[in-house]
């Protein structure tokens, strides 16, 4: 039985995702995130609280605007 081999550990730090490039691509993928959500929903909420409720999770995926002042 062998050992699992352990990669050594890269000297480059893990990239950071700056939040706007985050808040980039959840606005620019909304329209195929809120489909996930509805598909994901249960039937028995209905056509219209699957859609309201797809959108409300999908805009909660997006960061919480900075307030400057």
């Amino acid at each position: 039985m062998q050992s699992p081999s352990k990669s050594p550990k890269s000297s480059r730090p893990t990239p950071v995702v700056d939040v706007e490039q985050a808040e980039a691509a959840l606005v620019e993928h909304y329209p195929r995130l809120v489909r996930l959500a509805y598909l994901v929903l249960p039937p028995s909420l209905g056509r219209n609280r699957r859609v309201l409720t797809a959108h409300a999770l999908t805009q909660r995926a997006l960061p919480r605007s900075r307030r400057t002042g």
